[in-house]
């Protein structure tokens, strides 16, 4: 289970998946000369939500285009909207938390590079057990 999730985390920073965010379209004002910090366990639970709703969204889309029916569409993406909200929930972020961190990791390629090397950290962690 955690090879299959760390796989995920990688390939997900790879295909560059911070397209997923926002995930729930919520307008984000950001502070004028602020500078935000996160810690590296809150970059580790961004990375690790991150993977997850990657995959809830591929699920959704492969499901989705088989279907006919917008009544069954609607179902398909409110069910995918409650897993994202609980993966995110199991990794102890909020939806406008894990969107204000996807907007910082965006603008800032230094906390990329970082966001990067704990991907690569729980890659390589995961490829040793």
């Amino acid at each position: 289970m955690h090879n299959k999730w760390t796989i995920s985390i990688v390939v997900a920073f790879i295909l560059g998946i911070f397209c997923l965010t926002p995930v729930f379209a919520k307008d984000q004002m950001k502070t004028e000369g602020a500078e935000v910090t996160y810690s590296n366990e809150e970059l580790k639970s961004f990375i690790i939500a991150n993977a997850g709703l990657y995959q809830l969204q591929q699920q959704a889309v492969a499901q989705i285009q088989s279907m006919e029916s917008d009544q069954q569409k609607r179902e398909v993406m409110e069910t995918t909207n409650q897993q994202m909200l609980l993966v995110l929930e199991q990794t102890g972020l909020t939806a406008d938390k894990y969107n204000a961190m996807g907007q910082t990791i965006q603008s800032d390629t230094q906390l990329q590079e970082k966001v990067q090397t704990i991907a690569s950290d729980l890659f390589q962690q995961e490829a040793q057990q």
